[in-house]
Order: C-alpha cells, then sequence, then structure tokens
C-alpha cells in the first residue's frame, strides 16, 4: 500500500485531526442543542459536521426554530429529555439538607399566610362595599323608596333574561 490509501484509512472522513478530537464534545453537545447551535458555537464547518453526524450516527435535538433563525437559548422543556430532568432532580434531593427543607418549609408557610391574608382583605372590602350599599338606602323618603323599588324590578327582570340565555 503506497502512503496516500494508508492515509486514507486512517482518515476515513477526510477532515483535520484537530476535527477528530472534537467528536466526543460534539456529541456532548448534541443532548442539549441543535445541529445548527452545535456547528456556530464550535465554528466547524456545515459539511465537516454532517460527515461527522453520518458517520458517528449522533442525533442532534431537533430545532425549535423555522428554518434560517437562531436563537441563544433553547426554552426549559425543550433543553432536558424526562429522564434527564428526573435525574437532575434526584441529585437534587439527594444533596438536600436537612436545613434546606425547613427554610422551603418556611417559605412555604409564609407564602400560603400572604394569600391567606389577601383572600381576607378581600372579603373585608366586598363586606364594606355591601354595607356602604346598604347604608345609603336607609332613612329613604317615600319617592326615593319607590324609585329603589323600581331599580330593583328592573334589576330582576334583567337577571331573569340573563338567566334564560344562558340556558
Amino acid at each position: 500500500m503506497s502512503i496516500k490509501n494508508q492515509s486514507k484509512n486512517s482518515n476515513s472522513l477526510n477532515i483535520k485531526q484537530s476535527t477528530y478530537d472534537l467528536i466526543p464534545k460534539i456529541k456532548e453537545l448534541a443532548k442539549t442543542m441543535s445541529q445548527k447551535e452545535v456547528q456556530e458555537k464550535l465554528r466547524i464547518n456545515k459539511k465537516t459536521l454532517k460527515k461527522i453526524k453520518d458517520t458517528e450516527n449522533i442525533k442532534f435535538r431537533t430545532s425549535y426554530l423555522p428554518f434560517g433563525k437562531t436563537k441563544k437559548s433553547i426554552p426549559y422543556s425543550e433543553r432536558y429529555t424526562a429522564e434527564e430532568k428526573s435525574e437532575m432532580y434526584r441529585r437534587r434531593k439527594a444533596n438536600e439538607t436537612e436545613l434546606d427543607r425547613i427554610d422551603k418549609r418556611e417559605r412555604d408557610i409564609k407564602y400560603y399566610n400572604n394569600l391567606k391574608m389577601d383572600k381576607k382583605r378581600h372579603a373585608k372590602k366586598v363586606l364594606r362595599d355591601r354595607k356602604s350599599a346598604i347604608n345609603r338606602w336607609q332613612n329613604l323618603s317615600n319617592e326615593d323608596w319607590e324609585l329603589k323599588k323600581y331599580r330593583d324590578r328592573k334589576y330582576q327582570a334583567n337577571q331573569s333574561k340573563k338567566r334564560k340565555k344562558f340556558n
């Protein structure tokens, strides 16, 4: 065999040796990036990356953008697979200390107490508004009382019309 044939056997992709050194990195990035993003990050020629992809059987993350557009970061939902997310959760839970759990519990209690207070404030405001509406109709003259009854009848008639529409 000649020297030319020997070099072709060792370099089946016909690419530079420095690019061969990037193959493990490409495989690692392929898990979380699309082919285009890997190409831009490692500054590899498109055809070279395609050759590597085909020979090494690398599966890139499918692109979530229309053809020709690029985006800086991947949305969280597409960044990791379900298995990767569950593994990260298990790791985080394994490293979690008792103090972390206590802090989380305290944060949750504070959050739900604030929610409860907001709910109480809202109920008090509604009650206050109702009281002022009731007080408005006290000590009415006869004419005002007739006006109130007329308005109430009109309001009740509109309510029954609305109910008929929905049913």
